[in-house]
């Protein structure tokens, strides 16, 4: 499978294909919802890591398979430590690790602070590590706006609409593919 697509990181099809899924996701919650008489739909979290994951995965068995990428494995084998969303080895070292966020509207204020600290545990065991936010959209919580880290360690991929709203490429605020560039270039 992954030989059918050869990843060409100056466009966004990643992106696109990532946000259409995620598109599909909640449209088809939102007729579930309807249909079964629900209050809410049920949470994308686990769904765009998994979707972002997919593609990670393909793209670094494209690059050779000299780095694995990993969803929820803790970093070392130790209670209290970290457990990123996605985390990217080399052998046994921690190159990378992404936490993935659908928005950022509950933490709207506190996020940074949250990500610096974890990026301190990261680094107190894997020194060279780098660590990279990427969040769905900035809908609900104002977005990155003018941060200078926005393409290069934050990566929000639509600024201001949810996914089911998503039309086409010039609507995107950070491609995936950046993400990816960043992940490599270690």
């Amino acid at each position: 499978m992954q030989d059918a697509y050869s990843f060409d990181l100056e466009k966004h099809e990643v992106t696109e294909a990532v946000l259409e899924r995620m598109k599909a996701y909640y449209q088809t919650q939102s007729v579930i919802k309807h249909f079964l008489g629900k209050r809410y739909a049920t949470a994308g979290a686990d769904f765009f890591v998994e979707t972002t994951l997919f593609f990670i995965k393909l793209f670094l068995q494209k690059q050779g398979g000299h780095l694995q990428a990993y969803s929820e494995k803790q970093i070392m084998a130790r209670r209290g430590a970290i457990r990123p969303d996605i985390s990217i080895w080399e052998n046994n070292e921690v190159v990378a690790i992404i936490e993935c966020k659908t928005q950022l509207g509950w933490n709207r204020h506190g996020w940074e602070n949250d990500l610096i600290n974890r990026e301190v545990k990261l680094k107190n065991e894997f020194p060279n590590a780098n660590c990279f936010l990427l969040v769905m959209t900035g809908l609900n919580w104002g977005g990155f706006g003018e941060h200078d880290k926005l393409g290069i360690k934050y990566f929000c991929l639509l600024n201001d609409i949810w996914p089911n709203n998503y039309e086409n490429m010039s609507q995107i605020l950070t491609p995936i593919e950046k993400l990816l560039k960043a992940i490599i270039e270690k």
